[in-house]
């Protein structure tokens, strides 16, 4: 789809995801990952009702939102984020730096009250398929500017090296901090895919992991165009997604 306007679509993408290095047992392990909303009052709730119930149809093992959830304060989108209180699966969430802006305490609050999970600077074990796995998340680069510090050395040094492991983080440049660390998948968004073009080839430019599947060393990582727009409600030549990952 070239050109899209406005909230007016279901765009599921059918993600494949090869690791070696996951055993296995989590063949088949199914993800939604919804990036990027950017919610405004202006979202119809009646349209994300009918996303978490297509979202609910995929069987996902588990949700993730990767950042960017907010395009103004969170308190004026609570009914809009209440909605994904209907998801059947466990969601967890890492914050963007739109998120940072617009008040990252106001925005926990409120996506705990939706049975969301805060990742940030954190590690939660999952046990599925009868198998441990644990998913890590690194707040958003700018969180400095809310005076929230970044203990990745310390973070990524928690985590168990013999576990499978998942990195939520907004930004795909994140991946650089990986070092000598266990990460089998980095899911992010940020970049929309450019969102328009031709300006997709200025953040081409600064943006090396700009959408779509990579290699990093022995990481696989995933950038999503994400949901939602910034700026213009209008995409062209870079879908919307909600990418539906199935790791084989």
């Amino acid at each position: 789809m070239s050109l899209q306007i406005g909230w007016n679509y279901f765009p599921f993408r059918e993600v494949d995801i090869k690791s070696n290095n996951l055993s296995a047992t989590f063949c088949g392990l199914r993800i939604v990952q919804l990036s990027d909303l950017h919610l405004t009052k202006k979202v119809d709730i009646g349209y994300l009702k009918i996303m978490v119930r297509k979202i609910n149809e995929q069987k996902p093992d588990f949700v993730v939102f990767t950042g960017d959830l907010l395009q103004t304060k969170a308190l004026r989108v609570k009914e809009q984020i209440e909605v994904f209180k209907e998801l059947e699966a466990k969601a967890y969430f890492v914050s963007g730096n739109h998120d940072v802006v617009y008040g990252i305490k106001e925005l926990q609050a409120v996506m705990n009250g939706s049975n969301i999970i805060c990742l940030d600077n954190k590690i939660e074990k999952l046990k599925i398929k009868g198998a441990e796995l644990q998913l890590v998340g690194l707040s958003d680069r700018y969180s400095f500017l809310r005076g929230i510090k970044r203990p990745i050395k310390e973070l990524f040094s928690k985590l168990d090296p013999n576990l499978p492991t998942i990195l939520l983080a907004h930004q795909p440049k994140d991946i650089e901090h990986i070092g000598s660390h266990r990460i089998d998948i980095q899911l992010s968004g940020h970049t929309h895919g450019g969102q328009i073009y031709p300006i997709s080839l200025l953040v081409k430019f600064f943006q090396p992991y700009f959408s779509g599947l990579y290699l990093y060393k022995k990481t696989v990582l995933y950038v999503s165009n994400g949901v939602g727009y910034w700026g213009l409600n209008v995409r062209y030549k870079a879908s919307s997604e909600i990418a539906v990952l199935t790791i084989n």
